[in-house]
């Protein structure tokens, strides 16, 4: 990805209890990286069982500890099998990075990568 991306990742769970459940074992681990990309995250929705991200133009490196608690959260939720996630990341290059693990989840119709070309005349 080129050095300022957009990134946007979505871990559905097949219960708010679940999703409530997991959001509870990550604050547990009373790491400072973790507890800060879950407070970044939303999760409060009471209809749908997901934890949201996204953010624009910022650095994404894989090295950085932010981005390692927030790659941690959503590959974990699928580790412990508790949820699916898919991520969708897009460089300033226009290069395209995919992460998916969707348990049987349509994650697609939550986030997916759209390149457009507008013009006015």
């Amino acid at each position: 990805m080129g050095y300022r991306s957009d990134v946007a990742y979505v871990i559905k769970f097949k219960s708010i209890q679940d999703r409530d459940a997991y959001v509870a074992l990550c604050l547990a681990k009373n790491d400072e990286h973790i507890t800060k990309a879950i407070e970044e995250c939303g999760y409060d929705n009471q209809k749908d069982p997901i934890i949201t991200f996204k953010e624009t133009d910022l650095k994404w490196y894989s090295e950085y500890p932010d981005v390692k608690a927030h790659t941690f959260i959503y590959q974990q939720a699928r580790e412990l099998d508790m949820g699916g996630y898919r991520f969708v990341g897009i460089g300033e290059d226009g290069q395209e990075d995919y992460d998916e693990e969707d348990m049987d989840f349509d994650l697609s119709d939550y986030i997916c990568a759209v390149h457009r070309l507008e013009t006015s005349f």
